[in-house]
């Protein structure tokens, strides 16, 4: 039985999902992609499988075709592919009015004739001031109203062409830069989004502006702002220097907060690639130090969810309740009386299965869960 078990307990709540890991991968070269060799070089570093890999693809430059290339190395890898979908040349009113249309609409046919899941994140940023789309870019004409518009008019042409084999990433900075720059306001709307994600590096010592910074520092607003958001969050975007402080330290750190105050982070995507001459050395391998930190968190990381039954500690309302998956049956082991359902979720938030709303006394209760012959997540949804 290959089944990954994660509970939270609260009225309603988002969907939980299996934590994962993804990368940018890197590479040699100046413009390094997710080819084949990259993410095996990259699983080999990091000792595991990666779940998601990231590519970016530039509108009017990567069409389809070009990004079908990585996906298809994505799928032979059993990995998503996540693109960042950059809108160089267009400000956010040009979207609105059409300017990228034919572009748009050609692409979302390939990714409809293709069938595979991918998930797609426009305008990711635009808290900022350096893309063309950026609230913050002077001069530019973006609102935190018309970037709005703008991912909702992207998303409406996938609809049009009937495409349902995406997910949508909405994705902030984890810092504003900019006049008029939010970290939230230019979200579209909960049915325009599947999944909100935060990019946000510790540039360390790096440049002449910048100075360490722990993780917390680097993400506690945006997270907090994002939270308040009733959709799966993810980190898509991060890395650390080595200059300043201790990057090893930093990703240990970092693995401390998605267990404790950040637990609704389901993945994060490190972003290992070497850029000495403009940015950093955000590669994950600048030190072995590192890369073990890396491996550990991870290790840390799939060990709260394991496959092997064993009890899980949950929060809210059912704090004094225990958990594990066995032979086929969901045990619970609860101190008072409950009124839930069961959940049951595939690997990408999907309903599989719901049980009725029944009555759970104090002891041990045995569910019997369906067999999906994939792996699943499980919520109980504790009604008030």
């Amino acid at each position: 039985m290959n089944k990954k078990l994660f509970l939270s307990m609260c009225v309603a709540p988002v969907a939980a999902m299996a934590f994962q890991v993804g990368a940018w991968v890197g590479g040699p070269g100046q413009y390094p992609q997710p080819t084949q060799e990259n993410v095996q070089a990259f699983q080999d570093l990091q000792g595991s499988h990666v779940d998601l890999i990231s590519y970016f693809a530039l509108f009017d430059i990567n069409d389809w075709n070009a990004t079908e290339e990585y996906a298809n190395v994505a799928k032979e890898n059993g990995s998503t592919l996540v693109v960042t979908w950059m809108a160089n040349g267009y400000g956010a009113q040009d979207l609105v009015d059409g300017m990228a249309d034919s572009y748009i609409r050609d692409y979302a046919k390939g990714v409809k004739n293709y069938g595979e899941e991918i998930w797609l994140r426009p305008l990711h940023e635009a808290n900022g001031d350096w893309y063309d789309w950026g609230v913050g870019k002077a001069g530019a004409g973006n609102t935190d109203a018309n970037v709005a518009e703008a991912f909702r008019h992207i998303v409406n042409i996938f609809r049009e062409e009937n495409v349902t084999n995406v997910k949508w990433v909405w994705t902030t900075n984890a810092s504003n830069a900019g006049k008029g720059s939010t970290l939230t306001g230019n979200y579209p709307g909960d049915e325009y989004v599947d999944y909100i994600s935060i990019d946000g590096y510790n540039w360390g010592k790096c440049q002449s502006w910048s100075n360490w910074q722990t993780f917390s520092q680097v993400f506690k607003k945006s997270y907090d702002a994002l939270a308040k958001i009733d959709k799966p969050l993810f980190i898509a975007e991060i890395s650390s220097s080595e200059l300043g402080g201790n990057k090893a330290e930093w990703i240990t750190d970092m693995f401390e907060h998605f267990a404790t105050d950040f637990s609704r982070v389901f993945a994060v995507m490190w972003f290992s690639q070497s850029k000495e001459d403009n940015e950093g050395d955000w590669a994950l391998n600048t030190s072995q130090a590192a890369v073990d930190a890396w491996k550990a968190g991870i290790a840390k990381m799939k060990a709260a969810n394991p496959d092997n039954g064993t009890a899980i500690k949950p929060v809210g309302r059912a704090a004094n309740s225990s958990f594990r998956l066995q032979d086929g049956k969901l045990y619970m082991q609860t101190s008072k009386a409950l009124r839930a359902s069961v959940v049951q979720f595939d690997y990408q938030g999907r309903i599989l299965w719901q049980s009725a709303v029944q009555h759970f006394t104090p002891g041990e209760h045995a569910i019997d869960v369906p067999d999906t012959h994939a792996r699943s997540i499980y919520r109980l949804n504790v009604v008030r």
